[in-house]
């Protein structure tokens, strides 16, 4: 899980922002302090009909941007590889490859 990602929601907590359990949105922001992802939504004429921070258990791949480590790390400030994250086999994961949770798929370890 990356940026620009299409992720689907598997939960209605976020029903309060707009966004409902099966709704797709694309990733456009890591927070990694939070361990959420800022999401986008869209409805079928491409308007945007809501944006939230989603924590990343809650949003599971439905289809996988081709953005390489290197593209994202092209794009961000200063091209600090720790100021982005990535989800991969249940780790978050900044661009050095530096865990934050220690075990996988518990994100708050």
């Amino acid at each position: 899980m990356k940026w620009l990602d299409d992720v689907k929601v598997l939960t209605d907590k976020y029903e309060s922002e707009g966004v409902k359990k099966g709704d797709v949105g694309t990733i456009i922001m890591s927070e990694l302090r939070s361990n959420k992802y800022e999401v986008v939504f869209s409805d079928e004429y491409g308007r945007d009909y809501a944006m939230s921070e989603i924590f990343v258990g809650d949003l599971e791949v439905v289809r996988s941007s081709d953005i390489s480590d290197e593209d994202i790390l092209e794009d961000l400030p200063a091209r600090n590889p720790e100021w982005w994250c990535k989800v991969e086999d249940g780790y978050i994961l900044n661009l050095k490859g530096k865990r934050k949770n220690k075990i996988p798929y518990d994100y708050n370890s």
